[in-house]
């Protein structure tokens, strides 16, 4: 490690261009580029010196979750402004609002961002800042909106704009990025991602070109850097209590004089299985294991619920409150206690 990183110019190269001071929270933190980010951002720098041979596609920049892809953008960016000569404007393209304010904040904290106003609040403020010379603007794919049949106007024929998209697989290839295209025809692409391309997403290639870094998920665990991922079955197993239940359902049906369609309707909504898994029951007891569960885990983190929708999500949310009070409650009383 010491013998690779210590290399003249490696470690000129560090020093230089992936080091940043991140005002974040109050403090200035000193952050210095982990191994995949350091040859990821290297990657993408040769294929920006190569923009003319392989025509504007920089690649699929496919860190996985958690390995600081906002960071690389950074990093990117600002050893393209340093190295290569031209007066580059990089626009950041996300499609979720968190990830629009998440990916500023982290350039303005680290001061990459000194200007005031380079989100796009609308599809004309977009505009206005294509137009206009900016060194990153940030906005979502969706303020390249046209109304039907309209044809996005040319905003720009620079050859020195880099568009980098996060999670590059979702939004680029339907009327929204064509209006950017059509905006930007003669700007350059690279795409960053958390997950890899799979069967089928053939067309982020032909958009960006092929992989220019990869790091993935066994890289990220083996580093670290990401929890180990392990699936257990812990589903509630959905008992039958009644075993009169369909001559029951039949004689509901018969005493509600329900005409034939009202009755296919019935059998199509029950089809689904639907009113079962978000049975009241049913959810109260995956409240309380997942409160148990993520107690005795032995490590501390995050968690997230997946739930069939967000009605369903709302009342998860309400029992897992619940549950996690009465945990609380009891782990007060045991410590009241004497040993």
């Amino acid at each position: 490690m010491i013998r690779g990183t210590c290399e003249q110019g490696r470690l000129l190269d560090i020093v230089e261009n992936f080091t940043l001071f991140s005002d974040a929270g109050g403090a200035v933190v000193k952050l210095i580029a982990k191994n995949h980010q350091f040859l990821g951002v290297n990657n993408a720098l040769d294929a920006v010196h190569s923009i003319r041979e392989n025509q504007g596609r920089l690649g699929v920049f496919w860190h996985t979750q958690g390995s600081g892809k906002s960071y690389s953008m950074v990093f990117f960016s600002q050893k393209v402004l340093r190295k290569i000569p031209g007066n580059w404007t990089f626009l950041i393209v996300t499609d979720r609002q968190e990830l629009d304010d998440q990916i500023y904040k982290t350039f303005q904290d680290v001061g990459a961002v000194t200007e005031r106003q380079v989100q796009a609040e609308n599809g004309e403020h977009l505009q206005l800042l294509l137009q206009e010379d900016h060194r990153n603007i940030f906005t979502l794919i969706h303020k390249f909106h046209t109304e039907k049949g309209q044809t996005y106007p040319k905003l720009s024929d620079r050859s020195d704009i880099i568009v980098i998209t996060d999670e590059a697989h979702r939004t680029q290839y339907d009327i929204l990025a064509l209006n950017m295209r059509n905006a930007l025809p003669n700007a350059a692409f690279i795409g960053f991602t958390g997950t890899p391309l799979m069967a089928g997403e053939e067309k982020t290639r032909e958009v960006f070109g092929d992989y220019v870094s990869v790091y993935n998920f066994s890289q990220s665990v083996d580093d670290g850097t990401t929890v180990a991922l392990y699936y257990e079955n812990r589903i509630p197993e959905l008992q039958l209590t009644n075993a009169n239940l369909n001559e029951d359902v039949e004689g509901l049906i018969e005493e509600a004089e329900l005409n034939e369609g009202q009755q296919k309707r019935l059998e199509r909504e029950f089809a689904r299985e639907y009113h079962l898994i978000t049975r009241d029951d049913r959810l109260e007891k995956i409240a309380e294991d997942i409160v148990k569960h993520f107690m005795g885990r032995g490590q501390m983190g995050k968690a997230m619920v997946l739930s069939i929708d967000k009605a369903t999500a709302v009342r998860m949310y309400d029992k897992v409150q619940k549950y996690w009070r009465l945990y609380l409650d009891g782990l007060r009383v045991r410590l009241a206690s004497p040993p």
